[in-house]
């Protein structure tokens, strides 16, 4: 009875033994599938100790060094853990993924016969080790068929198929791989992993609203699965929901290892959102690490710029600049070229905006600003030019070059803008009143009225607006009097001359000439 007892308790110690180890391990890989690297590395480096899970630790540190391309560290830790144990078979498969990474077929030979006599052929996960060596450099033909081994041994084996499931997302399998990321979660629901990668293929079908409803599965399953966090965290930024998408890389950023690069990417997916202070607060944290950071001084330069500091944007803007060996956006150049224009630099800020559509034609809405900054400093010949490259032009800018051509005397150009501008507008009187006086430089003494009906038709059209363009109507009302003076029609001339004194009483050509046609009476 003693003897069973004992017996029985044994049993029990190691069962539990058994069953802390495992524990303590998938505490450690947790850790690495949340890419807390430095975290795994510390965690699998204190099992290096313990006898028992030395050969496991060292395998897993080095799976993690092969993740982070260090070689030679991988290597280090795979003959570790053969040292501690040579009979535990994982070690030799990690060795097999250098070898298959070196092509060193012998090796690999060697490696694999080593790997399968101590697992007896029986462990499903020294199939997946292999097959993930030959899907690194996508020989799939081989790291298939090790896959299927795995399931052999064990049909509910989940990483074997979402392995699987990997291998036909690399070959554009889409319906084959949501079939066996499926079964993965047929295996476990709750599986972090699983619904994360079933969730990228509906992303890639366009199925969004799919692919937030399992990466929220995932992220209710296990809240600090990193990776469910950065697809929602992408899948907001390609539906420009910024804030969303900040909010969730935030949490991406919060369950794993943070770096440099994932600092940059959620300093620009803060600005995108308008978070502008939250932008500068961590750019300029990074600036103070990497002074010449090409990346976050930009995101200074417009996030100042957009908070209205130009102060400070100029400053970041003139840093950006001086970079050397830099190729600079578009969107600097616009940034750029719009501080200036606030900070009342036009010929500058149309220098710099014109660049952007030297890099990219398609921004024609650029040359409608480069005009307004020509035209409100008087450079006719820069909003000539301007509109003139841009081609199709809105009415605005007809009636700006219309001007523009008026005031370089290129009177035939003048006209043909502002007979287009009728054309689109009828109805705006002022088109009208530069037509006329475009025509007056046809018709120097005004001879033959070719102003007239012009001058007519924007009084007409424009009659409610006669406070507004009071010097408009003074100049239409002189010239209708003068020439129905010259046409002898002294009534007419009268009449007309008569408005322009009504509406400027001092006005001393309308006084001589309304006390020369009363003489005439």
């Amino acid at each position: 009875m003693f003897r069973k007892n004992s017996l029985y308790c044994l049993l029990i110690i190691f069962v539990l033994s058994t069953l802390s180890s495992a524990q303590d391990i998938s505490q450690g890989i947790k850790l690495l599938k949340s890419e807390k690297y430095e975290a795994a590395k510390t965690y699998f480096t204190s099992l290096t100790t313990n006898p028992k899970l030395a050969p496991r630790a060292y395998f897993q540190l080095g799976e993690l060094y092969l993740m982070l391309e260090k070689v030679d560290s991988a290597k280090i830790c795979f003959t570790k853990g053969i040292e501690a144990n040579k009979e535990f078979a994982l070690n030799y498969c990690g060795l097999i993924k250098l070898n298959i990474l070196d092509g060193n077929t012998s090796e690999i030979a060697k490696n694999e016969e080593l790997a399968l006599d101590y697992s007896n052929e029986k462990d499903p996960e020294v199939y997946l080790v292999m097959a993930e060596g030959y899907s690194k450099i996508k020989d799939y033909a081989k790291a298939v068929p090790l896959l299927n081994r795995a399931l052999e041994l064990n049909k509910q084996y989940l990483p074997a198929y979402i392995a699987l499931g990997k291998i036909n997302l690399e070959k554009s399998e889409g319906s084959e791989a949501v079939k066996n990321f499926q079964k993965a979660i047929d295996i476990d629901g709750k599986n972090p992993e699983a619904l994360t990668w079933k969730a990228k293929i509906y992303v890639l079908i366009n199925n969004y609203d799919g692919a937030i409803a399992l990466l929220n599965e995932a992220i209710v399953a296990d809240p600090t699965y990193a990776p469910a966090y950065n697809e929602l965290a992408e899948i907001y930024y390609t539906k420009k929901d910024y804030a969303k998408a900040a909010e969730n890389y935030s949490l991406y950023m919060d369950n794993s290892e943070v770096t440099l690069e994932k600092k940059k990417r959620l300093a620009s997916i803060l600005y995108l959102s308008k978070d502008y202070k939250k932008a500068i607060e961590l750019s300029e944290e990074l600036i103070k690490t990497s002074p010449d950071n090409l990346y976050s001084t930009r995101i200074l330069a417009y996030s100042y710029f957009r908070l209205e500091d130009y102060k400070n944007s100029l400053n970041n803007f003139q840093k950006l600049f001086e970079m050397p060996s830099v190729d600079f956006l578009a969107t600097d150049y616009e940034n750029y070229g719009n501080l200036l224009s606030k900070t009342g630099n036009d010929s500058l800020a149309a220098i710099y905006l014109t660049k952007v559509v030297d890099m990219d034609s398609t921004r024609k809405d650029i040359l409608s600003d480069i005009s307004v900054l020509y035209f409100k400093n008087k450079k006719w010949d820069g909003v000539i030019a301007t509109l003139e490259r841009k081609n199709q032009l809105k009415a605005q800018e007809y009636f700006d070059l219309g001007k523009a051509y008026y005031f370089t005397q290129n009177y035939p150009k003048a006209d043909s803008a502002f007979n287009i501008l009728v054309s689109k507008v009828p109805e705006l009187g002022i088109a009208y009143f530069w037509q006329a006086r475009v025509k007056t430089n046809f018709d120097p003494e005004s001879d033959q009225g070719l102003a007239q009906p012009y001058y007519e038709k924007f009084l007409t059209l424009a009659a409610q607006d006669s406070a507004k363009l009071k010097k408009e109507f003074i100049e239409a009302y002189s010239y209708l009097g003068y020439y129905h003076y010259i046409k002898e029609d002294n009534a007419k001339s009268l009449e007309y001359w008569l408005k322009v004194e009504a509406l400027d009483p001092e006005n001393a050509q309308a006084k001589a000439a309304i006390e020369q046609m009363k003489k005439k009476r």
